[in-house]
């Protein structure tokens, strides 16, 4: 008699988490979210991500037809550049695209805003994710199950336990107390600014193109990104997915102040108590020579939708002996956002464990195989992207003997 599939237990509900959970159900096999926020809304959940073919297809393969369709008219439209200028908007570099643009999964290359594609993902798992579910610790059983254990004092046992629980993932500091989790010492004061008819006014076309930087000094830029909804989320739902409630409706501009961190304070403990109001009039006093418009679009961002973080990213590990723990995105390969790969590598990773779990549940593989041959390709593209982000993403070549497009940038 075949074993019956593995029932398979995620914890962390962000974009990785939910996503492969979205693929098990369509798979037909048991899976258990836990979550430990109280809401999907609970605390930020980041603005404009950039999405590409590696987030699009394992979207694709992963969500229902609807969920897909929603996620596509709630894209904005294709990115085709990424302009870099100065603090005077005058542009220092053009880099575009090789490919047209193209709506086709395999070809996709946009942005998407992070809090709607993590609402269409949580979309029909109501009998799937528990919110309000601390995780705690671990147990491994002698007949081959797990146990995860909660802080509310409750248990959930399976046969597969998932780390989508982020950078500072409880599972893989049990699991892999060695890997190492390094600070880049660089700081990053988030912003958004819904488009109106002012603030368009001041939206230079070549950001309707595609992303943009602003650099100043040699370690201080600014990241410029326009989240244009084709449809407003409210109105995709209304005839994809009438049952979908959405937290975001307009479209906005997403900016971000980058530097290290003696740049803005003196220390984390003072930065990140600043409250919006506070760090809203801190960048505008670090861009007070920069350009009128810039200024005044970091005028008219909501303070309550400002907020700093910690660029810190993960030191690649050899490969360890697979068990029936596994990880996904940035609880194992956490990077820089200079790539735009996390989110895109998160989602790959759920859709490649997805199938590998298929292979599991037809017992064309048993677990160990699956999840071995999951984890070979998952750390080497995963730190791969670590790597390429960490050399400043697409301002990077792939040749060794060329200096990257930043290098090149800069080259007088």
């Amino acid at each position: 008699m075949s074993k019956a599939p593995p029932h398979v237990l995620i914890i962390g509900g962000g974009l990785g988490g939910l996503c492969l959970a979205q693929g098990l159900q369509q798979a037909g096999i048991r899976v258990a979210l836990y979550e430990r926020d109280s809401t999907s809304v609970f605390r930020r959940q980041g603005y404009r991500i950039h999405i590409d073919a590696r987030g699009a297809t394992s979207l694709h393969a992963c969500l229902p037809p609807h969920l897909f369709d929603l996620f596509m008219a709630t894209t904005s439209q294709p990115s085709t550049q990424v302009t870099v200028i100065n603090k005077q908007l005058k542009k220092l570099k053009v880099i575009g695209t090789t490919e047209i643009a193209s709506d086709e999964p395999a070809k996709l290359n946009t942005a998407v805003d992070r809090l709607t594609l993590h609402e269409i993902l949580l979309a029909d798992l109501d009998d799937v994710v528990r919110f309000g579910k601390e995780f705690s610790h671990y147990q491994q059983q002698t007949d081959g199950s797990i146990q995860a254990y909660f802080t509310d004092g409750t248990i959930a046992q399976g046969d597969l336990l998932v780390a989508a629980d982020g950078i500072n993932s409880r599972i893989r500091q049990q699991f892999l107390p060695h890997l190492v989790i390094t600070d880049t010492d660089m700081r990053c004061i988030y912003g958004k600014t819904l488009l109106t008819e002012a603030t368009q006014a001041l939206i230079p076309n070549f950001l309707h193109r595609g992303f943009s930087v602003v650099v100043d000094l040699q370690q201080v830029s600014m990241a410029l990104g326009l989240v244009e909804f084709r449809q407003t989320p409210a109105e995709a739902a209304a005839h994809l997915a009438p049952h979908v409630s959405f937290y975001t409706q307009g479209s906005y501009l997403m900016w971000s102040l980058n530097a290290p961190r003696a740049y803005f304070a003196e220390s984390d403990q003072e930065l990140f108590h600043l409250n919006g109001l506070q760090l809203q009039t801190l960048t505008l006093k670090k861009i007070k020579h920069w350009h009128p418009d810039l200024r005044k679009l970091v005028v008219a961002g909501d303070p309550v939708e400002i907020f700093p973080i910690a660029v810190r990213v993960s030191v690649p590990c050899e490969p360890w002996q697979s068990t029936n723990i596994t990880l996904l995105g940035d609880a194992i390969h956490a990077m820089s956002p200079a790539g735009g790969s996390g989110a895109n590598m998160a989602l790959l990773d759920a859709y490649r464990l997805c199938q590998a779990l298929i292979t599991v549940a037809s017992a064309e593989k048993t677990q160990l195989q699956a999840i071995h041959d999951y984890e070979t390709h998952m750390l080497k593209e995963g730190f791969d992207a670590v790597r390429f982000s960490a050399r400043g993403g697409i301002f990077q070549t792939e040749t060794a003997d060329k200096k990257s497009q930043w290098q090149k940038l800069f080259r007088h």
